[in-house]
């Protein structure tokens, strides 16, 4: 399966933490240059900001505009691809999880998520599928609002995603809410972002930096009219889920991260 990595240019270490990754774990990859919030505009900022009722940074909007990168890459090349963010640690066992994945004949829609986060999903009681060897299952998910550090989609459903973002919106959110998606949960989890091996979740990675250089959508009304429509997608979901859905933390088994403290 093409393993496409989103990174900085000038990100040196992590490019070469995750050549290091990649090599001890015989898995093939791609780095696909990250779009530079730098080379944002504060016009474009600012359009961007209209159209999301939360406060909006220029990495907000360079990470959207990465990812519609990747996802224009896995139409050309018309492959069920894994993408990757430059800090995602991958467990010992990931190989395992690309197998099973690779040999299903999945529908287009179908968007596999492969991330921890330390952040309680809505996701059905039972899996959809468990994999006898690995022990690896996937679980359908009916709310996620955190988490694209690791994910697995196919060309067409990529096609659609950059249809549906022609306009600026918080990616990981705006991502796993699509009606149209039928996203599924792997567990336990082999992809997990570094800040959240290091010390938990208790410390940094839900909070935003300073407010000093966000940008907000400048009508009240529209602002108001944005949150009263996410609040409908959230509604929607959660009547999807009905009584066959729990809320609970993703599974993980730590002991099969491996960091290279050497180039962290």
């Amino acid at each position: 399966m093409n393993i496409l990595i989103i990174s900085r240019k000038s990100e040196n270490e992590r490019r070469h933490y995750q050549s290091r990754q990649m090599a001890r774990l015989g898995l093939e990859y791609r780095f696909l240059d990250a779009f530079e919030a730098s080379d944002l505009s504060l016009e474009a900022c600012q359009e961007a900001a209209n159209n999301w009722p939360s406060p909006t940074l220029r990495q907000d909007i360079a990470c959207f505009t990465s990812h519609r990168m990747a996802w224009n890459a896995v139409v050309e090349r018309n492959e069920r691809t894994i993408i990757l963010e430059d800090d995602a640690v991958l467990s010992s066992d990931i190989a395992e999880v690309i197998r099973t994945i690779r040999d299903r004949d999945d529908d287009w829609n179908c968007v596999y998520d492969l991330e921890f986060v330390p952040l309680p999903h809505i996701m059905a009681k039972s899996p959809l599928w468990t994999d006898d060897h690995s022990g690896h299952r996937a679980t359908r998910v009916f709310q996620n609002r955190l988490g694209l550090a690791g994910y697995v989609i196919g060309p067409r459903a990529a096609a659609k995603m950059l249809q549906d973002t022609k306009n600026y919106a918080l990616v990981d959110a705006y991502f796993w809410h699509r009606s149209w998606i039928t996203a599924f949960q792997i567990e336990p989890a082999p992809v997990v972002q570094l800040r959240f091996l290091e010390d938990s979740a208790n410390k940094a990675p839900f909070l935003r930096a300073s407010e000093d250089d966000t940008f907000r959508p400048k009508s009240k009304l529209g602002k108001h009219l944005m949150r009263l429509r996410l609040e409908l997608v959230k509604a929607r979901n959660l009547l999807r889920a009905g009584l066959f859905s729990e809320k609970r933390q993703i599974q993980m088994d730590i002991a099969k991260f491996t960091l290279d403290r050497d180039n962290v």
